[in-house]
């Protein structure tokens, strides 16, 4: 497998589970998937939101979605000690500047930006202008 170029966010994961979804993300998911990486900790919020979803036919394709994902899916990147550092230097420049962010956010912004990767995210602007992160919006033209 190839060197991963671009960290996914919670939000792309989502939108390739919809069957209506934005075609721009499904098409560049299907040129770049092999070099795609998750965070830990976006698998984590993806597994914790499956779990807490009602039985329902929607369940069991996101069920089935995740089952793939899990045996095939891409590389799935944890926090680092570089990651770590990172990501306290950013996120007291982020408080001090009243940036909203959330710990998810952080963690895959700290681990795209110490692995030299391009983190794909539906709303990029909280996390413009983050030390060395490059960033990508793919529901975008």
């Amino acid at each position: 497998m190839a060197k991963p170029a671009y960290l996914l966010d919670l939000a792309v994961l989502a939108e390739l589970t919809r069957p209506d979804g934005n075609r721009r993300v499904f098409n560049l998911f299907q040129q770049r998937q092999g070099s795609c990486a998750l965070a830990a900790s976006a698998l984590y919020a993806w597994l914790r939101g499956l779990d807490s979803l009602p039985e329902s036919p929607r369940r069991q394709q996101l069920a089935a979605f995740t089952a793939e994902l899990l045996h095939s899916g891409p590389p799935i990147l944890s926090l680092d000690r570089e990651s770590a550092i990172w990501l306290s230097r950013q996120a007291a420049r982020w408080d001090r500047s009243a940036r909203p962010w959330t710990r998810l956010d952080g963690e895959q912004a700290a681990i795209a930006a110490t692995r030299e990767l391009t983190l794909v995210v539906r709303s990029p602007f909280s996390l413009n202008g983050a030390e060395g992160l490059k960033l990508d919006d793919w529901f975008r033209p």
